[in-house]
């Protein structure tokens, strides 16, 4: 495990750990994602997150596709 720490500047930007960047090949310019699960924040690489992440974050889809069409329709009428 690697651990680093890091000082907030004025403009609230973080320098991530040499050891770190080079661990998980962050350059200059790659983006990263910050996630906040309670009191975490977990910094991931743009290029990390799949679809799978994004579709479990939702709600459920709680209307039925035709219920939803109809309301649509009605929306626009």
């Amino acid at each position: 495990m690697i651990i680093g720490t890091s000082i907030i500047s004025e403009k609230g930007q973080v320098t991530i750990p040499k050891e770190i960047r080079e661990k998980l090949g962050i350059v200059q310019g790659d983006r990263l994602i910050f996630d906040l699960k309670d009191d975490l924040i977990v910094i991931k690489k743009s290029g990390t997150i799949n679809l799978s992440e994004i579709l479990n974050r939702q709600k459920p889809w709680k209307k039925s596709s035709v219920k939803f069409q109809r309301e649509l329709r009605e929306e626009w009428d």
